[in-house]
């Protein structure tokens, strides 16, 4: 869709035109991205790599391979950030970005009160200037990654 942001970075991807942040890692259903209006280091997105809206519009081989993402996500993020564990959300209700896609969110034990469950969401859709720095976002991506692709060719 050409309105959908999603969609547009999708394209970029494809294009090899994503920073290591915006590219962390590409399935054959998903791609993996630091979100990139957060506050928050580590605030990773699966993205269906093909338009759907809803969870009913999956394949049966795209939500497998989502369940296995999950984890070996909120795994990666745990052993790199000492996360205690992850916070998964998945609304597609923005009308930027209606295309399926999942919030993995590392749960700090230092976390503040004001940032645990639901209100974790307040670091997000943050003013440019409360972004998170992208050379500690390529950092994390790339560590990540590596990760990842250890899991997956094992």
């Amino acid at each position: 869709m050409d309105d959908c942001k999603s969609c547009q970075l999708l394209r970029r991807r494809d294009a090899g035109e994503a920073p290591p942040w915006d590219s962390i890692y590409r399935s054959d259903f998903w791609d993996i991205v630091h979100a990139y209006n957060t506050s928050y280091l580590g605030w990773l997105v699966l993205v269906a790599r093909r338009h759907v809206e809803a969870l009913d519009e999956l394949t049966f081989a795209e939500a497998v391979d989502l369940g296995s993402l999950i984890r070996e996500v909120s795994q990666a993020l745990k052993r790199r950030t000492g996360c205690q564990k992850t916070y998964v959300m998945q609304f597609a209700e923005s009308a930027e970005h209606p295309h399926a896609h999942f919030h993995i969110v590392p749960r700090f034990p230092d976390q503040a009160p004001d940032d645990i469950a639901y209100r974790v969401m307040r670091h997000l859709g943050v003013p440019l200037e409360e972004r998170c720095d992208e050379i500690e976002m390529n950092a994390l991506a790339m560590a990540i990654r590596a990760r990842l692709e250890a899991v997956r060719e094992a």
